[in-house]
């Protein structure tokens, strides 16, 4: 799952225009040669309450601009959510989500990558004046 879905996110960064470039050292990935993104999975545990919980590992050694969060359902079979974690706003290593985490968090909540795709779209000049 989670290689399908980073390597559907980096085709649809190039079909928009975009260039990406994998350090493979480390999984980095460099946009545009503008930011950089680190992608993890959020696999979903269940409580012996029954509540869900989700842990995001931060990579602060990699220091990159935006952590994209892939938010697991339950089972993890399937994507819940997308969180895009502006390391700007992050000041720790390690989060731990609920279903509902307030406006704190949750603001960076998305049902697709579509707003990440929006800040990897080129567009020329022209098109913009």
């Amino acid at each position: 799952m989670f290689p399908t879905v980073v390597e559907d996110s980096l085709r649809r960064i190039r079909d928009l225009g975009g260039s990406v470039r994998r350090e493979l050292e480390n999984d980095l990935v460099v946009v545009n040669e503008e930011f950089s993104l680190s992608l993890v999975i959020a696999r979903c545990e269940t409580t012996k309450a029954g509540a869900h919980r989700w842990t995001i590992r931060l990579e602060t050694g990699l220091l990159p601009d935006i952590t994209v969060a892939v938010r697991m359902a339950p089972g993890n079979r399937d994507i819940l959510d997308y969180y895009l974690l502006p390391s700007i706003d992050m000041t720790v290593t390690r989060l731990r989500l609920a279903e509902d985490n307030g406006i704190g968090l949750d603001a960076y909540r998305f049902t697709s990558l579509e707003r990440l795709f929006d800040l990897t779209r080129r567009i020329a000049l022209r098109e913009v004046a």
